[in-house]
């Protein structure tokens, strides 16, 4: 079931679980790319989060040393040619971002902005196109993943789906799904893997052998809220129709969402996040 309609954001609401009893519980760093763009708000929904055994320290990455010491990462939303920008001006930082991006047991999750930086290579398209620069690169965190920049429209266009997303907690329970000068899936094209849908089955399981290469499919817009294609002569290729309302998708340890979690009062894909992607549960 969806719905959807102009933007508003939802008041916080807290996922809480009981806390099991351990004389040890394991601690996890996770950093929050600040750059630019909205990283606060990641870092205080990470903190909101009571997974048992488990004490979460979020904290804001602006050097190599500080993303060292970090276990996972989230990209988050903001101004990919900006944070792209700040990461090559930032002594150290690029190469490191780079290497922990691309490294399949670290677990990362980009969010709108973060997603386009999530893309292969050569796999980003659309907004300003300025004379003599290059095309924007991705930092290659899915394989096969080409993304097109604010395909969704302006900034006055921006809106809300209700949606179930069968892989989170209380899964009947619509996610508010923000939608803010988003990026598209432009196609998935992995060359070593397959895609599984798992927007309509709560019981399908991915085999463990197949859990770091297989691209999760996680929630999908319905046809009457996907953007129309961008265009199919750009130095992508010819986009794919199917692709362009998927909005959550996972391969192993890497998550991407076109929308902003954070801003929605829900802690749940973050809880999903830790527990699937950081911390392997």
């Amino acid at each position: 079931m969806i719905s959807y309609h102009h933007l508003t954001l939802a008041t916080s609401t807290t996922m809480t679980l009981p806390m099991a009893s351990s004389s040890k519980p394991r601690r996890v760093i996770i950093g929050v790319l600040a750059l630019q763009g909205a990283f606060i708000e990641h870092i205080h929904y990470l903190e909101r989060l009571r997974i048992p055994n488990t004490v979460i320290r979020a904290i804001p990455i602006r050097t190599a040393d500080q993303l060292e010491s970090c276990e996972a990462l989230i990209i988050p939303g903001g101004e990919s040619t900006v944070i792209q920008s700040v990461a090559e001006r930032t002594e150290g930082l690029l190469p490191i971002l780079l290497d922990f991006v691309r490294n399949p047991q670290r677990a990362v999750w980009g969010t709108c902005a973060g997603m386009i930086l999530m893309a292969e290579e050569d796999g980003i398209g659309g907004g300003k196109v300025i004379k003599g620069r290059p095309p924007q690169k991705g930092w290659g965190g899915i394989e096969g993943l080409k993304v097109w920049r604010n395909l969704y429209g302006t900034q006055l266009e921006s809106f809300e789906a209700h949606m179930e997303i069968p892989a989170l907690s209380q899964p009947t329970k619509p996610f508010n799904c923000i939608f803010i000068r988003a990026p598209a899936v432009h196609s998935l094209q992995p060359k070593s893997t397959s895609v599984a849908d798992l927007t309509q089955d709560l019981h399908h399981t991915i085999a463990p052998t197949e859990t770091s290469t297989t691209i999760e499919v996680l929630a999908t817009l319905p046809s009457e809220c996907t953007p129309p294609p961008p265009p199919q002569d750009s130095h992508l290729g010819p986009s794919n129709h199917e692709d362009l309302g998927k909005v959550m998708i996972r391969q192993g340890s890497k998550l991407v969402t076109s929308f902003h979690p954070e801003l929605s009062g829900d802690t749940r894909i973050h809880q999903y996040w830790v527990e699937k992607c950081v911390l392997g549960m």
